[in-house]
């Protein structure tokens, strides 16, 4: 079941439960030149940050998040929820440079948006 849409001052978006990233998408840069909003759950953006510490590098032709052919692509191994048993399917992804970028900023904001909540506690 879903819920009503509502939406934090931080950008969370608490509907879908995901963390808002903004990767620029080489085919809508016309309509959104400054990059487009994606939702990223938590999960994703921590084996993202893990990729990009790590920086292992992937030889996949398009990016998996913007699309974009090309550019040099990095490994971002995650789980994909799945209905039978163990309940999830491991995945290697392959992202860009500025998705992996766009992602540890909303690693980042995530990270700072906890500290901030412990604190008021």
């Amino acid at each position: 079941m879903r819920g009503r849409k509502t939406y934090s001052t931080i950008g969370r978006d608490i509907y879908y439960n995901n963390i808002v990233v903004k990767p620029d998408v080489p085919r809508f840069r016309n309509a959104y030149p400054t990059g487009m909003w994606m939702g990223i759950c938590e999960e994703c953006t921590n084996a993202s940050h893990d990729a990009n510490t790590i920086r292992a590098k992937a030889k996949g032709s398009k990016c998996n998040l913007c699309g974009r052919k090309g550019e040099q692509l990095y490994a971002v191994e995650m789980r994909v929820p799945d209905f039978s048993e163990p309940y999830y399917k491991e995945k290697v992804a392959e992202i860009c440079e500025s998705c992996l970028e766009a992602t540890e900023n909303a690693y980042n904001k995530r990270q700072a948006e906890l500290a901030s909540h412990k604190g008021h506690h």
